[in-house]
């Protein structure tokens, strides 16, 4: 018999067998040592041998591999990962070559992947299986007490490995995780109740503690060795706070006591903010499980054995514990140390055979896996796109929030319109209850994104910045002594509304500029005082409605009303008084003058005609009135009469009578005096 062949025995192929990718004895398993524990990736190392003494590394990388340990007298424990690494030891004398390798779960090579993501709308568990589909994974079994769990609206991987992202989710959940080893797979189980985790196989569920013995003898019985028993101080409460923006006066704090009796406990208390929570019941649910996580970790059991069914997650009852009442009520296995050595003297010459350390708790203690992988922190603000469906320039909701597309966002299921984020809070200068500033972003806008206690699950738009293809308003730096606000009008732009501070030294200048309409409601006073000249230009129709009283005063100069086409009108209801204190006013027209009253009216033409017309026409003067012409025509159409006190001439149709106290008639000249008949009385 070769030496090789006298290393093969039967005994140690079927006590530690490894089947690989490179064929069923293409390997001899020498040792294998490792952990394995609820919600943690088992990694063990594995030593063999073997006579292909030029294996590549791509021969067994990321290949499966199969771990079969035959205790005697008892059913195969199986053992099944994937070879993260290997390594090449020396050469025996006998030919073969020592190999080394890490044997790890598949969910261990997502610790490979690094990605920034955005998922909406989605449960944890529906985006875990979408991670898992993504690579291809499907050795999963879920088991969960909730029907659904609540959908996240917004949840971003940012800058962090797919195995710490998908863990954090697992723990923020309080949904725990192990393997089920089989002979050609291994299958991840999720749970949230401790209904998930099994008996370990008969005998195994029960075994017997023997603190005497060898190790070999404890290995073939299954026998637990020692059963050290830990209590840990934990506080009575846990409470939590968080801040929803649309019920902001509500405190939302969640309290929760302990189940526990721990003497001092009722002193401590552990607080957190935020909680990351927008309702008080998922606010409660989620403190209630910080506090279990707490109480999983105060009982504790920590052991030794060589009972090798044990597994993460298995179930078992220990049978004839020297103090009864404190270990026969099954147990958890929380971890497990494995140990296992080829018991062939031609190893190291070492002891053989298999040992185990343990970590279990009471079933009747709810596990929560510990909150271990810390949440990606956004080291500072960041810039992204405002986007919004197509054909339209602004995309908001009753709030005033956008939705962004972040540059690092390579998901190509995610719409480019307006599926590409949730809705952000964006930052005003000012916000009040009905009042304060505000400016949407609009679309295709780039926008500064901070995030609320560096959560990159809690963005808010703090402000907006230009790039090279949305330019600054005024060419710079030209206009850099200018500054103000500029709008653009929306659809399709072309217009704008405006406010322009020019800062040019001596030439100072503010300017203000409506597209379309322009509004301005003054509630009491309104005061203006221009130092220089003012000056109103409109092309259209220029209206002034006032109330009260109209005061127009020039202290200095002229004052001019000018109407260049059409007609200027002037009207009041009740007197219109035109007053000069100190000069002449003068009323000049091209055509015509006329003031009307009724049926009374004086019109005055360009032509030097002056007509008064109406019904009863006084003209009155205190001292005297004068009437010089070169020629003066008085005409009556009935009478007409020109008299002083009772001295009076009365021409009528018939005749022309002259009466007074005294009558005086004289010529310079000749005086005559004709008709059909004159009498002289």
């Amino acid at each position: 018999m070769s030496t090789s062949a006298s290393i093969v025995s039967s005994h140690s192929i079927e006590f530690l067998k490894v089947v690989t990718s490179l064929g069923p004895d293409a390997v001899i398993g020498l040792s294998l040592n490792g952990r394995e524990g609820i919600s943690e990736l088992y990694n063990f190392e594995l030593v063999f041998i073997s006579n292909h003494t030029d294996i590549k590394p791509d021969q067994l990388i990321s290949d499966s591999v199969s771990i079969r340990l035959m205790p005697e007298a008892s059913t195969p424990r199986f053992f099944h990962g994937r070879i993260a690494r290997v390594s090449a030891g020396p050469m025996r004398n006998d030919g073969f070559r020592f190999y080394r390798a890490e044997v790890v779960p598949w969910l261990a090579f997502l610790a490979n992947s690094v990605d920034c993501r955005i998922y909406q709308d989605k449960s944890t568990i529906e985006i875990i299986e979408s991670v898992f589909k993504n690579f291809g994974f499907s050795d999963y079994q879920i088991n969960l007490s909730a029907a659904q769990y609540k959908k996240r609206t917004y949840c971003v991987q940012y800058r962090e490995t797919a195995l710490d992202f998908i863990s954090r989710l697992l723990e923020e959940e309080g949904i725990f995780y192990f393997f089920r080893h089989e002979e050609s797979r291994h299958v991840m189980v999720l749970g949230d109740l401790n209904a998930v985790f099994k008996d370990l196989p008969s005998p195994h569920n029960k075994p017997r503690f023997a603190p005497e013995g060898s190790t070999w003898e404890h290995f073939r019985s299954g026998e637990v060795q020692s059963w050290d028993r830990n209590w840990h101080f934990r506080p009575s409460r846990w409470a939590q706070r968080d801040f929803n923006f649309e019920r902001p006066s509500d405190r939302m704090q969640a309290d929760v006591q302990t189940l526990l009796k721990v003497p001092r406990a009722s002193e401590f208390e552990r607080f957190d903010y935020p909680g990351r929570y927008s309702e008080n019941q998922q606010g409660r649910e989620m403190t209630r499980r910080l506090m279990e996580i707490e109480e999983a970790s105060h009982h504790l059991v920590e052991g030794r054995g060589g009972c090798a069914a044990f597994c993460a997650g298995g179930r078992f009852a220990l049978q004839d514990y020297r103090i009864p009442g404190e270990a026969d009520a099954p147990h958890i296995l929380r971890r497990v140390w494995h140990d296992v050595r080829e018991p062939a003297d031609h190893v190291s010459g070492e002891s053989a055979g298999y040992e185990n350390r343990f970590e279990c708790f009471p079933q009747d203690v709810r596990f929560r896996p510990a909150i271990t992988t810390r949440r990606p922190q956004m080291s500072g603000p960041q810039t992204a796109t405002v986007t919004g469906p197509a054909g339209s320039e602004i995309f908001t909701d009753k709030h005033g929030r956008v939705k962004l597309r972040f540059h690092w966002d390579r998901n190509p299921d995610a719409n480019e319109d307006n599926e590409s984020s949730c809705w952000v809070r964006v930052s005003h200068a000012w916000a009040g209850t009905g009042y304060g500033s505000i400016q949407i972003p609009r679309i295709g806008q780039e926008v500064i994104v901070d995030f609320l206690d560096g959560d990159p699950d809690r963005p808010i738009v703090t402000g907006r910045v230009y790039n090279a293809d949305q330019m600054p308003p005024h060419g710079l730096p030209g206009a850099a002594v200018k500054s103000g606000i500029k709008s653009n009008s929306t659809k399709g732009g072309g217009g704008s509304n405006e406010l322009t501070f020019d800062d040019t030294k001596g030439k100072e200048k503010v300017y203000l500029h409506a597209q379309y309409d322009m509004e301005t409601v003054v509630e009491h006073d309104e005061t203006q005082h221009v130092i220089n000249n003012r000056k109103i230009n409109v092309d259209g129709t220029h209206t002034e409605t006032i109330k009260g009283i109209t005061s127009i005063t020039v202290a200095e100069g002229n004052y001019t009303h000018s109407v260049a086409a059409n007609t200027a009108l002037r009207s009041s209801k009740n007197q219109h008084k035109i007053t000069s204190t100190a000069a002449d006013v003068l009323v000049t027209a091209k055509t015509q003058i006329k003031l009307e009253v009724g049926d009374s009216s004086i019109t005055m033409l360009a032509d030097g005609t002056i007509t008064i017309q109406g019904k009863n026409i006084s003209i009155l003067g205190s001292d005297s009135v004068t009437v010089s012409s070169t020629k003066v025509q008085i005409t009556g159409s009935g009478e007409a009469k020109i008299g002083v006190g009772s001295q009076a001439t009365v021409y009528d149709k018939q005749k022309v009578a002259t009466s007074g106290a005294a009558i005086n008639s004289a010529a310079v000249g000749q005086h005559e005096i004709t008709g059909a008949i004159v009498k002289i009385n």
